[in-house]
């Protein structure tokens, strides 16, 4: 039977001579340094802890250009890829920005002078076996607090929410990644399990005995998440190569004794150096490490449990939620008909204001969802004033140029009349409440015991 010890750190360690590295590992661990541990694993950890700690997020955001070569990169992306444009480096939520993959280039020309320099400067030097440790620490908190976060808003499911407009969606009008988001928060229990992975990979690369096992667990989630960012477009492909970069050079130097613990054969335990020569500074640094863990823990738990609180799926319902069918629209005065048309032609979303509309969908406290004869759906920032039973629908999200103001009247339960004004014209409808459990996706549940495949 085989057996595998994991990490362990002798105090006697810091005084044997570590054997001399190859040269191709040293100058391959001098560009790791540099692009994985300090363009990458360096800058989410300082930028993670930075906001941790309450920074303000403008600052956050300029020490994150900043470290992703901003100025650089720009003289790249204009003499050496010679882009049309300029690079734009405002926050959109997306990590697959031209200015990300051409700050990720300028990394790599930057290690790979770094390492041309360090390795004739230090050529002498026979290994870099405390660097390496420091190295690994970096590489285990960065990718720890990546997954932790990650995790988290799906344990907690807030990254994936349950909306009701995708009830009533066309399927065909779906992006890949809508249809990712769509089909991942149909199943909450699917969704926490992902995230479990997450999290379990993520507390095991805290502990330093159980870091293998992590980095293990961190490569296959990582493996996953880029190859469904990968077939659905989510533009998070960038970020998830990097964490799955991370597992694997951590995962790299265990690869001989995986091999033999599969085997069946014995394999000892990796004598791991301490980060200081003195045991008393060793003794403060592991006690850092344990507060900084628990400090990334706390604070990342508490972000997720205020997204679930506010947008995800524990968030507060609207006081008229429900998908409304419309039965009787009249604009200024005038019926009209319930005619199905055609999306060819992209309208803007103020048109509406002289359109019938199909249903209106109030899910959150905070937005109006309407859809249109042809089945597209335009979603606008909105509230629901229940004492003075008014609808109010705007055009930004504060709320100061509104498009729409309805008083409501709700005879009876699945009832609703609209009364007012949309785009400046006179606008009452009708509405019926719609039976969500008419949607096999929300009534149909789970079964242990199926005579036949229900794939309706």
């Amino acid at each position: 039977m085989a057996t595998m010890v994991t990490d362990v750190v002798r105090p006697d360690s810091a005084t044997e001579v570590p054997a001399e590295w190859r040269p191709v590992t040293r100058v391959l661990f001098r560009f790791a340094f540099v692009y994985f541990g300090i363009a990458v694993a360096g800058q989410w950890l300082f930028l993670k802890l930075f906001g941790s700690l309450g920074v303000p997020h403008e600052w956050v955001q300029e020490v994150g250009n900043a470290w992703s070569l901003r100025l650089p990169s720009d003289w790249v992306a204009e003499h050496v890829l010679r882009l049309d444009k300029p690079l734009s480096w405002a926050e959109t939520g997306s990590s697959d920005t031209a200015a990300n993959w051409v700050s990720a280039f300028t990394w790599l020309l930057v290690a790979a002078v770094a390492t041309a320099v360090w390795s004739a400067v230090d050529r002498r030097r026979p290994n870099h076996a405390v660097l390496n440790e420091w190295f690994r620490l970096l590489l285990r908190f960065s990718l720890a607090t990546s997954l932790l976060l990650y995790g988290m808003v799906k344990v907690l499911p807030s990254q994936m929410s349950f909306e009701l407009q995708r009830l009533v969606e066309p399927f065909g009008d779906m992006s890949p990644m809508g249809l990712l988001w769509a089909q991942t928060a149909a199943s909450e229990p699917y969704e926490i399990a992902l995230g479990l992975a997450e999290v379990t990979a993520a507390l095991l690369l805290l502990v330093p005995l159980t870091a293998t096992a992590g980095a293990l667990l961190a490569l296959v989630v990582g493996l996953q998440v880029l190859l469904l960012n990968l077939t659905y477009d989510v533009p998070v492909k960038l970020y998830a190569l990097h964490l799955l970069l991370l597992a694997i050079v951590l995962v790299m130097p265990e690869v001989r004794r995986l091999a033999l613990f599969l085997a069946g054969r014995r394999v000892d335990a990796v004598v791991r150096r301490p980060l200081f020569a003195k045991a008393r500074w060793n003794r403060v640094a592991r006690v850092i490490q344990v507060m900084l863990a628990l400090w990334f823990v706390f604070t990342i738990f508490t972000d997720a449990l205020e997204a679930w609180q506010r947008y995800g799926n524990a968030r507060p319902k609207s006081p008229l939620y429900g998908i409304w069918n419309v039965t009787e629209y009249s604009l200024a005065g005038q019926d009209l008909p319930a005619l199905v048309t055609s999306n060819e032609q992209p309208r803007p979303a103020s048109a509406i204001a002289t359109e019938r509309l199909r249903r209106v969908i109030f899910d959150n406290p905070v937005s109006v969802t309407v859809q249109r004869m042809d089945d597209s759906l335009v979603t606008f920032p909105g509230t629901v004033d229940t004492d003075q039973h008014t609808v109010t629908i705007a055009q930004d999200m504060a709320g100061k140029f509104k498009f729409g103001t309805f008083s409501f009247q709700r005879p009876e339960p699945n009832r609703l009349i609209l009364d007012g004004q949309l785009g400046g014209r006179p606008v009452r409808m009708r509405l019926e409440l719609l039976d969500l459990d008419r949607f096999p996706l929300v009534e149909r549940g789970f079964h242990w015991v199926q005579e036949a495949p229900y794939r309706r």
